[in-house]
């Protein structure tokens, strides 16, 4: 029963913000936290994002599932 409560609030949000630090800009690099680093096939970029540069901390958009993540911006 917990699960399938899980699984229903995991189903209404499929996608979650979070933040993520770039660590190499060529190639793109993200370190989303200490286990999981974003390589630059993981990554979508929208036109309108100017270049990141190392150090910056990046606004991020997650499928559901992880797979895929957007840029949305560079926190200032």
């Amino acid at each position: 029963m917990k699960q399938a409560a899980i699984e229903a609030v995991e189903a209404a949000n499929p996608v979650r913000i979070q933040r993520g630090s770039v660590v190499e800009t060529s190639p793109l690099k993200i370190k989303v936290s200490q286990k999981i680093s974003l390589t630059k096939e993981q990554i979508v970029t929208c036109r309108g994002i100017g270049p990141v540069e190392s150090g910056d901390t990046v606004i991020l958009l997650q499928q559901q599932g992880g797979q895929e993540y957007i840029i949305l911006g560079v926190e200032e």
